[in-house]
């Protein structure tokens, strides 16, 4: 089924959009569960509602119009059949869609970054330290563990582009509180503060400079092989 990408967002806006992310919110914790389908009545009963939950019906209309937009997906569900009114009656299943489960995915990602610190992160020094220093281990054994090798070169990269990441974040943000501040000593003290910060962020990144510099030294002559070997 085609559907409009625009469709798939359109939840976060429309009117009973608290009652449409909490659905959506039920479905993404039952597929981390490994639940692939809910029913109406298990929404009603997982979901987190704000307040007095929806009745019945309402989630019933909710599933109905997240399923026109694209999010979800329905089948009958035949699992509960008793009788044949039970069989002529519309019972489905519900299922996060493929465009439902990369809408979720994106909001995640959204509101992570608008959660985060945007700050210099001195934590990220030191995994960087250990990661090289563990990689050193590595490449003075006779054989070593390619899947290690690997792994700390995917999570050496992933600190450095975190750490990438939030400086840019950081950057950002001093500008936009500058401009925030309309009172001349406002500015003053947030500067002094400011600077206090990057002393200590320098301070730390100096102490710690000299063991990265070593460890990446010593590994000059032995990386090649490791990067052959996780290649």
């Amino acid at each position: 089924m085609q559907v409009d990408a625009r469709e798939l967002f359109r939840h976060v806006s429309a009117d009973k959009s608290a009652l449409y992310r909490a659905i959506m919110d039920a479905f993404a914790a039952a597929k981390r569960g490994f639940r692939l389908h809910l029913r109406p009545d298990e929404v009603l009963a997982e979901a987190e509602w704000n307040g007095h939950p929806p009745a019945l019906e309402e989630i019933q209309l909710a599933l109905t119009q997240l399923t026109a937009w694209g999010n979800l997906e329905s089948q009958p569900d035949t699992a509960r059949v008793a009788s044949i009114s039970d069989f002529y009656r519309a019972r489905f299943l519900y299922r996060l869609s493929q465009g439902g489960e990369a809408v979720e995915s994106a909001l995640t990602v959204f509101l992570q970054a608008l959660r985060r610190r945007a700050e210099l992160q001195t934590v990220a020094l030191e995994d960087i330290a250990n990661r090289l220093q563990v990689l050193r281990t590595l490449a003075r054994e006779h054989v070593p563990d390619a899947a290690k090798v690997h792994e700390i070169l995917r999570d050496l990269v992933r600190v450095f582009e975190g750490l990438a990441d939030n400086a840019q974040a950081f950057m950002a943000n001093i500008g936009r509180n500058i401009d925030l501040q309309t009172d001349a000593g406002a500015v003053i003290a947030y500067k002094k503060r400011l600077v206090d910060y990057l002393d200590r962020f320098i301070g730390d990144l100096v102490g710690r400079s000299g063991s990265i510099a070593q460890h990446i030294l010593d590994l000059d002559p032995l990386i090649g092989p490791l990067l052959w070997q996780a290649a």
